[in-house]
């Protein structure tokens, strides 16, 4: 008798619960559209919170939004930059982003981070391109020497010809860095003081610290 009655019990326990509805279903990781969670999922790891900034860039920045604009941005979600840390969140198999989330990260960025264009962003290059080393050489030491030293090794900000460092970063991610700063480290951007050209020299410039690297390890 008593068997009895648990059992029915525990019948209407089931039968009261109901079944449940969608709304109750989890979300699968490939079906978050929210542009918060997706960013803080996939990007804040280098770009920061929010995105400003961490192991690399800012991304939370307005003058970064309009120079690079949404179709780079999209192409770099897409395919990655080539040896560098920053993979392809397209092609990786573990845990890729569909198109429509790429969408929601791109669409979100430049709704949430576009804001009021900084005057001097106006028809400025995003892509860096083939600098003058030794030009970029006298540009450096006007611009960059009183931080880094005249000869890049240092002084109030850390070197930035360390073969090392030069191996784990790309010609393009230099030129952000001038172009945009890194201004939760402390460096302004030095766009506002300078042109594009003189930019990509002081890239070349850079880079030719990079084949110590290599010097060393024949």
């Amino acid at each position: 008798m008593i068997k009895t009655i648990l059992l029915s019990v525990c019948i209407f326990l089931l039968l009261s619960c109901g079944k449940p509805s969608v709304d109750d279903r989890p979300i699968r990781p490939i079906e978050v559209l929210n542009f918060d969670t997706l960013f803080a999922q996939r990007c804040s790891g280098c770009h920061g919170n929010e995105g400003a900034g961490s192991a690399s860039i800012a991304l939370h920045d307005s003058a970064f939004m309009h120079i690079a604009g949404k179709s780079t941005i999209r192409d770099l979600i897409v395919n990655g930059r080539k040896n560098t840390l920053m993979p392809s969140f397209q092609s990786n198999t573990g845990n890729p982003l569909s198109d429509a989330q790429i969408d929601a990260l791109v669409i979100g960025m430049s709704e949430n981070w576009g804001g009021e264009i900084p005057p001097w962003a106006e028809g400025r290059r995003y892509e860096i391109q083939k600098g003058d080393a030794g030009r970029g050489r006298g540009a450096f030491a006007d611009l960059c020497a009183s931080c880094h030293g005249p000869d890049g090794t240092g002084a109030v900000a850390g070197s930035v010809v360390n073969a090392s460092y030069l191996r784990l970063v790309s010609e393009q991610y230099l030129r952000s860095v001038i172009l945009f700063g890194r201004p939760e480290l402390g460096m302004p951007n030095f766009a506002c003081k300078t042109d594009d050209k003189t930019i990509d020299d002081i890239v070349a410039w850079l880079l030719t610290h990079k084949e110590n690297w290599s010097n060393a390890n024949d």
